[in-house]
């Protein structure tokens, strides 16, 4: 359902929701972009139930920790981890604390001459949160980067498959990654060590080759996808997959 404004996309997820109701016990599952497009809608749903001011069994989330847990829904809880070794939130203190050992090669000269003069660690931290969420979007937007960069090459890939070489002073990312992908695989978290890309691919191919009549268990009977202007081509892939299963409703 295509709209540009959300209350009339609002409106009608109230009605398809009166219309179609889930058992007494099951949770509608949104995923939003943001808290506050979910305590808007949470409101909008509490004044529809006869302006009782109560809106109970939902389940906001963001796309990319739903996803997860639909990749441990399909693959199975002992294949993948309750949340990747390499989310933001972890990325930041593993970088933190592999940064020192890693700055005394000279490849990582840009990133040295940053955290010159940091008694106190804060630019150190201020760097660890910078490059956590630049990875953590490099494995939605430019996982074939990041594929590459494991492999060894320290390419850049363009649309149309090109290669180019990185700059000299832009090869301590992809030295990064490396090096983060061997700390995450000492650690032992099978699949998941070798980046979300990893586990991504491993779930399209268990839903292509699920048993017929079968049923991930954990996965919703509906999910409301609510006013999300994108999203990168990994979402709408694992979306396409578990509508299989899953009634999924995109007000966009």
């Amino acid at each position: 359902v295509h709209g540009n404004h959300p209350e009339a996309l609002r409106d009608l997820v109230v009605a398809w929701l009166s219309r179609y109701p889930l058992a007494p016990l099951e949770d509608e599952i949104f995923l939003v972009h943001s808290n506050g497009i979910a305590q808007w809608l949470r409101l909008a749903l509490a004044e529809d139930e006869g302006g009782c001011g109560i809106a109970a069994g939902l389940d906001m989330s963001l796309p990319s920790r739903f996803l997860w847990q639909a990749y441990r829904a399909v693959l199975g809880r002992d294949a993948v981890p309750e949340s990747s070794p390499f989310d933001k939130e972890k990325l930041v203190w593993r970088l933190m604390r592999l940064m020192p050992e890693l700055l005394v090669n000279d490849v990582y000269a840009p990133l040295a001459r940053f955290l010159a003069r940091d008694e106190e660690q804060r630019k150190r931290f201020q760097l660890a949160e910078r490059l956590a969420d630049l990875f953590d979007q490099y494995q939605v937007y430019r996982a074939d980067w990041l594929d590459a960069w494991a492999s060894g090459e320290d390419v850049l890939i363009r649309a149309s498959g090109a290669k180019d070489p990185l700059a000299e002073d832009q090869r301590w990312q992809a030295c990064l990654w490396r090096a983060l992908l061997a700390d995450v695989a000492r650690g032992g978290e099978g699949l998941a060590s070798q980046g979300r890309a990893a586990v991504h691919e491993a779930f399209l191919e268990r839903c292509r080759n699920f048993p017929e009549g079968g049923r991930p268990v954990g996965l919703p009977r509906r999910l409301i996808v609510f006013g999300l202007s994108a999203l990168p081509r990994q979402s709408l892939e694992a979306l396409a997959a578990i509508a299989r299963w899953t009634q999924v409703l995109m007000c966009v």
